[in-house]
């Protein structure tokens, strides 16, 4: 091949980007993926040389040979290479990688990135390619080699201490504290009565208790202050504020990573990490018409700045669809502590807003036009024009009790046109009151209530409070709450956040013996470290050192505790069936477990999923009999009046899935059998009797069974195919469907008493009056 005709390479994270940004490129480059990392520290060992400066040791990531070689192979032949991943700091460690792998000379300006798929976006950023920027690149290996000396270094100490399914994380037992704390608080929480007292005065002006002599009242307490209150019934109060103010309410900000997360899981139902991948697929594109085209710029970023090309077109947009009185001024420059190394690019927003999601509804699926439409509006509104409105405060008291209200006269729409806040603002027409009038209070509104506990975190709030407190980055946020999950250290409870007694233990293991490590400033405080190191003020392997030698103490002084932990015999309640004695409970691959006390007895029994107390652990003595042999019963089965077409005795059982009848000749027969919906729920109520150690289901099986025979008798064979029809279920009830399909998918709607639901005709739109 003559070097002229040499394409130039350019190397992106996902196969997905390959092709469109080839397209935009034309036939001088060829675009290839290196799927993400290709380098990383290897998973068996710590990979770290600690004592040689912190120098890690990388390898090529299992499963990613091929693709090396062929990086290799294209990079061998390439005119010049380009290196086109993600514009984070991950990204630019991926870079970096690929450069040692290919052996790139450092100094080239071969790095090149964009905020959008977009064709000006990546032509403009061939046109200025840069060196890696190896700041960047170090706070990213500084950020991988704390949480592997962490997780690695402490981790195996859990192992032995608690369970094998545990493990420490820098930023993740910090987040587990933060919830387990919460929890608490809840449990620690005493209601107080309070007073909630609104009072009705002259010509129907409803006014809230402000204060008294002199003090806001949020919630009144003090039951002598309220029986005062009540004798100002009927009473004049002096008006000592009635005044007219202009006030300006700003439209909210366009959105970054963790606000992008959070309204993700409030307004949508999405976990963070759904969030991230619909939002990876709405980045990387869709086919539109023929042509590949990215819809949302760069999804992992802590900036909310939007670019003057992106001002521009959202102006035109709001120009021709609102007017120009509703063109707002943008965003304004974000505060110093809010800007770090990701802040160069933008906030999330729409490539095009010409896109707009009723256009892209064709294209887009369920969840991802979801997702852009919450993108895609917040952009719009932040570029709209503020809400302009006059607020009208009315202030009265008398003998040292005030009441306060608030009215609001819009003058200007502005983004409200589009957007009204969570919290409406009230509005109504002015009174015509002054100053040193008098008005009479007429009624007295007094609610009594009790406080209550402060919520529990959320996807959504956890989320908002590891960013408050400058834990973490906003692009981990979806692998910590996974991990949380994944190690069972919290359950759900609805959409919150409850701590198990494993996440308890973890915390309190952590707390007790890596006290530093677990507080929060600490933790925000490496954070800003690292930032530090990309912004060229700190060395990275300095940060370490000291991080480490901390760490190492810590350690030592755990280690000798689990030492003797470990010896130590934890003694159960659960006699061993072998007749030897109690069971002993030991820390196995699968998690606790216990075992017969005598070596030559195999029996042991799984503590999967059962909550022990640490304070039992430690005294060397656990109660968890009752438990255990419920679970033992309940996997056992309990005898039923339900007998199989084969004369076998089933069993009522509880999987995964909920309850399920069984054959007791499973392990010959094996016959199993799905329980109907109404007859788990009525299980659940302990709606179904059970005498004499048999639970009598055969009547409802039977009564249901009878009357699905009913409905599809009425049915017939299907009108299509002449098959018959089955019974199935969803998500709005029961259904007729054809036993033909997949060749006939003929369905009919049943309602509540099971009959069919006839279809109506469609009727012709009607059209608009003009």
């Amino acid at each position: 091949m003559k070097k002229n005709d040499k394409k130039n390479l350019v190397i992106v994270e996902s196969p997905a980007k390959a092709k469109t940004i080839e397209k935009i490129l034309g036939n001088n480059f060829l675009v290839t993926a290196s799927f993400g990392h290709i380098r990383d520290l290897p998973k068996s060992t710590l990979g770290v040389d600690i004592e040689n400066n912190f120098t890690p040791n990388y390898s090529t990531i299992r499963g990613k040979g091929e693709i090396t070689k062929n990086l290799k192979a294209l990079a061998k032949k390439a005119e010049k290479v380009y290196l086109a991943s993600d514009p984070d700091r991950e990204g630019e460690a991926i870079a970096w990688h690929i450069a040692h792998t290919l052996k790139l000379d450092e100094n080239e300006n071969n790095r090149i990135e964009f905020n959008e798929i977009t064709a000006s976006a990546i032509k403009d950023a061939i046109k200025h390619p840069r060196k890696i920027d190896i700041n960047k690149v170090n706070a990213q290996q500084a950020r991988r080699i704390l949480d592997r000396l962490v997780g690695y270094e402490v981790s195996p100490l859990l192992w032995k201490a608690i369970s094998s399914n545990t493990s420490a994380g820098r930023v993740q037992s910090v987040a587990l504290k933060l919830i387990c704390e919460l929890e608490d608080e809840i449990k620690a929480f005493i209601p107080e009565k309070y007073w909630d007292i609104n009072g009705e005065f002259q010509d129907k002006i409803n006014l809230a208790l402000y204060k008294v002599d002199g003090k806001k009242i949020d919630k009144l307490k003090d039951e002598k202050v309220v029986e005062k209150i009540k004798t100002l019934k009927g009473e004049e109060f002096l008006v000592d504020g009635a005044k007219v103010s202009k006030k300006t309410k700003n439209p909210p900000l366009p959105l970054k990573t963790s606000t992008l997360q959070q309204l993700s899981s409030s307004y949508l139902g999405f976990s963070a990490t759904k969030t991230m991948k619909v939002a990876q697929g709405l980045y990387e594109g869709i086919n539109i018409n023929g042509t590949h085209k990215g819809l949302i710029t760069y999804m992992r970023t802590d900036s909310v700045r939007i670019s003057e090309e992106a001002v521009e077109m959202a102006k035109e947009y709001i120009l021709e669809n609102y007017g120009k009185e509703y063109v707002g001024s943008g965003v304004k420059k974000s505060s110093k502590k809010q800007e770090n190394i990701q802040d160069a690019h933008e906030g999330i927003r729409p490539t095009d807003v010409n896109y707009t999601p009723e256009y892209l509804s064709k294209f887009l699926d369920k969840d991802q036009l979801k997702l852009y439409t919450l993108i895609w509006e917040r952009f719009l509104i932040s570029q709209l024009a503020p809400m302009k409105y006059e607020q009208f405060e009315l202030l009265c008291s008398k003998e040292g009790v005030q009441f306060r209200g608030v009215l609001n006269k819009i003058l200007f729409d502005g983004y409200y046109k589009l957007f009204k806040d969570e919290e409406d603002i009230p509005l109504g027409d002015f009174p015509s009151i002054k100053e040193d009038d008098l008005l009479k209070l007429m009624k007295l509104n007094i609610k009594e209530d009790y406080t209550k506990p402060p919520a529990r975190l959320t996807e959504s709030s956890l989320i908002k409070k590891l960013e408050s407190d400058g834990i973490g980055r906003p692009s981990t946020y979806a692998s910590i709450i996974n991990t949380l999950k994944d190690r069972e250290y919290v359950t759900l409870k609805g959409k919150s956040f409850i701590p198990t007694e494993l996440g308890y233990q973890v915390k309190e293991v952590l707390n007790e013996n890596f006290r530093n490590f677990m507080n929060v400033k600490f933790t925000a405080d490496m954070e800003n470290k690292l930032d530090d190191i990309a912004e060229g003020k700190e060395k990275w392997q300095e940060i370490l050192k000291k991080f480490y030698d901390e760490l190492a103490k810590y350690i030592s002084e755990y280690k000798k505790i689990v030492d003797e932990d470990e010896n130590k015999i934890i003694v159960s309640d659960m006699p061993c069936p072998c007749g030897g004695g109690y069971m002993i409970m030991k820390n196995g691959r699968f998690g606790r477990y216990l075992a017969c006390s005598k070596d030559e007895c195999k029996q042991n029994i799984s503590l999967r999923g059962i909550d022990i107390p640490m304070e039992d652990i430690k005294a060397g003595k656990i109660f968890v009999k009752d438990i255990v042999e419920q679970k033992i019963a309940e996997k056992k089965g309990k005898m039923t009046d339900v007998v199989a077409e084969n004369g076998a005795k089933m069993l009522l059982k509880f999987g995964r899935f909920g309850s399920y009848l069984e054959s007791e000749n499973y392990t010959e027969d094996n016959i199993r059998t799905p329980l109907p919906s109404e007859i788990k729920k009525a299980l659940a109520l302990n709606e179904i009797p059970e005498e004499d150690g048999i639970v009598r289901l055969n009547l409802r099986l039977k009564a249901i069974k009878d009357e699905e025979n009913s409905i599809l008798s009425k049915a017939g064979v299907c009108e299509k195919c002449g098959r018959p029809f089955r019974i199935g279920k969803g998500r709005w009830g029961k259904y007729l469907a054809c036993t033909g399909y997949p060749e006939c998918k003929n369905i009919k709607n049943l309602d509540k008493d099971g009959n069919i639901i006839e279809k109506k005709e469609k009727e012709e739109p009607k059209k608009k009056k003009k």
